[in-house]
């Protein structure tokens, strides 16, 4: 069972840094953490069903968006937009831990009603229907999207006649319900706006452009990976520092970190907690900290960085005191999401 593991994106990245103004001081070390969902389902759902409902009409546009837009060009949009949602969300559940939700069923049964979008959710009835049909546990319906594309310029103040940026906007609106059997109303209620730039001339240059569809393509695969990140635990990037200072001890310490020998690290920064230098002691136990979680041992990293304080109280260590302290927040909530 996976429960909290640390996944390196590479063993160890070592960057040097120039931070509060001293170079060569800190080293950081790059690694992934696994995040808990959002929404968190009940044990029994096993099988998620997807189902969309958004109704294909032209008022999915804005009205600027509108004009020479045929049924034609309106049903293959859509097939695009609909298609990089479900990517988007499904890219999400395949890297999940959640085993079980690697395999959803997908479904279409589009609306044609416009208005009143609020008033026909699915019903108690045609949730249970579609379940014991499909052998689902959980209905997720895309409700609704809409969608517009934008353009916009600035021009130079002596030089009204000429372009100084011109960027694209491509912005879209996405509506998601989860429904369980049994249940009169919606178990979840997802709403998000996003919009995502692209330049066309930045600063009088011209710079890769790319065309409409592609913009549309884009964004809503990226909608679409948000509301997975959403559904399930995902891994997110995360980083820490660790003191190299101007101590000999401590710059050996991270020449071990930097050839991947971190046990030899681990035993200079343990020796150096019996110096007589509390500064000196404060960065040793942070750096202890440090390696205690990529090892996966919370409790030990937070015990050293309690140790750490109470012998300086250096702004990084505190800093990391409060990121490591919604972890150990997290970790209950991934125990139960994932088994």
């Amino acid at each position: 069972m996976i429960v909290v593991r640390v996944r390196f994106l590479i063993w160890v990245v070592i960057l040097f840094l120039t931070l509060q103004g001293c170079v060569g001081i800190y080293s950081v070390v790059e690694f992934e953490v696994l995040e808990p969902a959002t929404v968190y389902f009940p044990d029994h759902v096993n099988q998620l069903v997807f189902l969309n409902r958004a109704p294909i009409t032209i008022d999915i546009w804005s009205e600027q968006n509108q004009e020479g837009m045929d049924a034609r060009e309106l049903i293959l949009l859509d097939t695009m937009i609909v298609n990089n949602l479900n990517r988007g969300v499904l890219d999400v559940l395949r890297h999940s831990p959640i085993e079980r939700f690697h395999r959803p069923i997908w479904l279409s049964d589009r609306r044609t009603d416009t208005t009143s979008l609020e008033d026909h959710v699915l019903t108690k009835r045609e949730v249970a229907n579609i379940c014991d049909t499909i052998g689902g546990d959980a209905i997720i319906s895309l409700e609704l999207y809409t969608v517009a594309l934008d353009q916009h310029f600035d021009y130079y103040s002596d030089a009204p006649d000429e372009i100084q940026n011109h960027y694209c906007e491509v912005s879209n609106s996405v509506k998601w319900n989860i429904h369980l059997p049994g249940s009169p109303r919606p178990y979840d209620m997802y709403s998000t706006v996003d919009t995502l730039f692209f330049p066309v001339i930045s600063k009088g240059e011209s710079i890769s452009y790319k065309p409409g569809v592609d913009m549309i393509r884009d964004l809503f695969y990226e909608s679409g990976f948000k509301y997975g990140s959403y559904l399930v635990p995902v891994w997110n990037k995360a980083s820490r520092i660790l003191y190299r200072g101007q101590e000999d001890a401590l710059k050996v310490a991270v020449k071990h970190t930097d050839e991947g020998d971190w046990e030899s690290a681990f035993s200079i920064w343990n020796h150096l907690t019996v110096s007589d230098d509390s500064t000196l002691v404060a960065k040793a136990y942070h750096n202890m900290a440090v390696y205690f979680e990529l090892e996966d041992k919370l409790d030990s990293a937070s015990m050293m960085l309690d140790l750490s304080l109470e012998h300086d109280t250096l702004d990084p260590v505190r800093l990391y005191r409060e990121e490591l302290d919604v972890r150990l927040l997290n970790r209950k909530d991934i125990m139960k999401q994932v088994k």
